[in-house]
């Protein structure tokens, strides 16, 4: 990212060319402007150069003569406009020399330094907060900023000192409110450009560059130093690889989501700045509850730890596993793997709060003894993955909701390894082949027995006419359960 404070001796600024809309016919010129290895692109009219030197004079008292005059004839002939470009191209050169260090606002705003530049996107910001920060506080749960911002944060924090104009231009784009606000801010939402839906589908887009420049949000490092009090954070469509410092935040946050990036391992965010993060995670459970750990020469120690982590949201992401690195979350309740490609459940062992998992859209096609695993699992969501059998699940005895529509159900016999958990109230089988059969609804409710009028079955309770027919269906079945064998 730019910062003309730092490097003005590296920046530059020309006018390669001209264009002329084909509507109205109005000029505009296309001003180049590189800062260090930071280059974008600007388009302003000949009235708007007038407009700037207009402010100038009056701000600066620079030399009103310095602005090539205006021409009413003959003003769009090419010859003229070529010379034009050149004049104005010398024009924003000599203003740049001028201001060697430091640009006056109205020249920062005008070759769009408060989008790309650090100071001046923050002074940007700070204005922002002085006048708005209490009411965006109160009135929003979540503040959304993009990765350039929180980057120019995370980079401000390093300089040595303010730039001179932090002082002689007032408070209210003083750095200072930029800081009070991110550290009273408890939930903050991370995206590669501020307020925009249109990163939410396409991964694509992590290596689109920002407006008319070279800055690729993906490519932003950045740490949360200033976030202190956050206890929510969220990605979207941005890698939390970006982070290269996160451990003030780990004795605080609650609730991390990180939705639609290409991370393939859970690791890449609840390790996201650990270089080790690819070893095996030790148990970081006490040495009673914990299962002996194989690998003793682990680089992952217990500072790695997330102590008030209650809600992990990896959402629509390219997950292909759930690795070790879920054990640094000890204290997990909701773990959400939705839209994944996540064939293998495991590593849920040393998660004993862990009451709300959801898988759905993943490639699950067994779950084999998943008690084992996660036997305090209150909701348990596999929507939409690829199950035939459901034996793994006959001994999960605290699930109360469970959704399995859209698998590949085929066999009624399957219900009943669910039928006997003590525990369950909702069930969810739509979608499933087994849903298609005749008298599907009282055939499945026949198999809770004397509960099926308790049970929510695809998001209704049964008919009255539902109940009586599961109720013959029901007797039958014990009749043929009792009856002896021959």
């Amino acid at each position: 990212m730019a910062c003309y404070y730092r490097q003005h001796e590296e920046s530059a600024v020309t006018i390669p060319k001209y264009n002329e809309t084909s509507s109205g016919g109005v000029i505009f010129y296309a001003i180049f402007v590189r800062v260090g290895k930071v280059e974008w692109m600007v388009e302003r009219r000949y009235r708007d150069f007038s407009q700037l030197n207009d402010k100038l004079v009056e701000e600066t008292s620079i030399s009103k003569k310095l602005l090539p005059p205006k021409k009413l004839v003959g003003n769009r002939q090419p010859a003229f406009l070529e010379q034009r470009r050149e004049q104005l191209e010398t024009y924003l050169q000599e203003l740049l020399v001028y201001f060697r260090t430091e640009l006056p606002r109205t020249l920062a705003e005008f070759l769009d330094f408060n989008k790309y530049d650090i100071i001046y996107l923050l002074q940007d910001l700070a204005q922002l907060f002085h006048e708005h920060g209490d009411a965006l506080l109160s009135a929003k749960k979540e503040y959304n900023l993009s990765a350039l911002e929180v980057f120019a944060i995370s980079e401000r924090l390093s300089l040595p000192c303010p730039p001179p104009s932090s002082l002689v231009l007032g408070g209210k784009f003083d750095f200072f409110h930029v800081l009070d606000f991110c550290s009273q801010l408890v939930a903050l939402v991370v995206t590669p450009v501020k307020d925009s839906s249109c990163f939410a589908q396409d991964y694509n887009t992590v290596d689109v560059p920002i407006g008319l420049s070279n800055i690729i949000p993906n490519r932003l490092s950045f740490n949360l130093n200033a976030f202190r009090n956050l206890r929510a954070l969220k990605f979207s469509a941005l890698s939390t690889e970006n982070i290269v410092d996160i451990e003030l935040l780990k004795p605080t946050l609650k609730t991390i989501c990180v939705h639609h990036t290409t991370i393939t391992h859970i690791n890449q965010v609840l390790l996201c700045d650990n270089l080790h993060k690819d070893c095996e995670v030790p148990s970081i459970l006490p040495e009673a509850l914990a299962p002996s750990s194989s690998n003793g020469n682990s680089h992952l120690i217990k500072t790695d730890a997330w102590q008030e982590l209650h809600e992990l949201d990896l959402t629509g992401n390219l997950l292909t596993q759930i690795d070790g690195s879920v054990r640094t979350a000890p204290k997990l309740r909701h773990l959400v793997l939705e839209q994944n490609r996540i064939r293998i459940v495991q590593n849920l062992a040393e998660l004993p709060h862990l009451q709300m998992l959801s898988l759905s859209g993943n490639l699950i096609a067994d779950c084999i003894d998943w008690h084992l695993t996660m036997g305090n699992l209150v909701t348990l969501n596999l929507a939409q993955n690829k199950l035939k059998n459901l034996s793994g699940l006959r001994k999960l005895l605290s699930l109360v909701n469970l959704d399995l529509s859209s698998n590949q159900i085929d066999n009624l016999d399957e219900v009943d390894y669910v039928a006997n958990l003590p525990l369950l109230e909702t069930l969810r089988l739509t979608g499933n082949p087994l849903a298609t059969s005749v008298d599907y609804r009282p055939r499945v409710l026949a198999r809770f027995h004397e509960r099926a009028a308790e049970m929510c079955l695809d998001n209704e309770r049964g008919t009255q006419q539902e109940l009586d027919t599961a109720l013959v269906l029901s007797a039958l079945l014990q009749s043929q359960q009792r009856k002896p064998l021959k």
